[in-house]
């Protein structure tokens, strides 16, 4: 009986180590469903009494989302990235725009660029990758980085209908804030290749694991 409880006991603290130390996570189960677009009607917009249409890159982004401004991209000297609002308040919106600081907000768009193209294709990253993979992204969102730029911002009013194909009624209303931010290509690489060649994570990686993460950086920018 006395053994018993020893194996009892012994179990129960290896739980509370493994809930006490969770895994970092970056990828959501694969029975997690993926976040769906819901399709909209944009009933007004920041030039419509200016009598203007929406900028190209406003437009490209809410046509294809973040690859349609990739596309864009191709033709420009610089890498583009969408710091994005959405609300049923649109004076808080505002504020919003108004104190957007592209220095504090740029780590994170940088860190979920890069953190999309280590994903693409693979279901489970942080073991494709081992820690290299955690360590990059925490890198890239704790990095200084210098050189962006806030270009543009613009807003739309949006409508979007019920799913039931026999209501006309509009299900509900709200508005969405973008805020365009800029880098040139070779700043950008330049930083990120720095931040490449000092990772350093407390886990060593397999050899599996290094030569996966090193292929991917090989041709990092291959489509970015």
């Amino acid at each position: 009986m006395s053994r018993f409880f020893f194996f009892a006991a012994l179990l129960i603290l290896l739980a509370s180590c493994v809930t006490e130390h969770p895994g970092f996570i970056l990828t959501p189960p694969p029975e997690e469903p993926a976040v769906i677009s819901i399709p909209f009607v944009i009933m007004d917009h920041r030039n419509s009494n200016l009598g203007l249409g929406i900028p190209e890159w406003a437009n490209r982004f809410f046509e294809s989302g973040a690859r349609g401004i990739q596309v864009m991209e191709a033709n420009l000297d610089s890498y583009l990235f969408i710091a994005r609002s959405e609300g049923n308040n649109f004076n808080a919106l505002h504020l919003w725009k108004d104190g957007f600081n592209a220095e504090l907000v740029f780590p994170r768009l940088a860190a979920t660029r890069v953190e999309s193209r280590f994903s693409t294709g693979v279901h489970f990253p942080d073991i494709e990758f081992g820690a290299l993979y955690e360590t990059l992204i925490r890198a890239v969102s704790d990095a200084h980085w210098t050189g962006m730029s806030r270009e543009d911002d613009f807003w739309i009013r949006r409508s979007f209908l019920s799913d039931d194909p026999y209501a006309s009624e509009v299900e509900r209303e709200d508005w969405e804030f973008l805020i365009l931010v800029a880098i040139e290509k070779s700043h950008f690489a330049s930083q990120l290749n720095s931040i490449f060649q000092n990772i350093y994570p407390r886990h060593p990686p397999t050899a599996a694991q290094r030569l996966a993460f090193d292929r991917v950086v090989e041709r990092f920018f291959e489509g970015f």
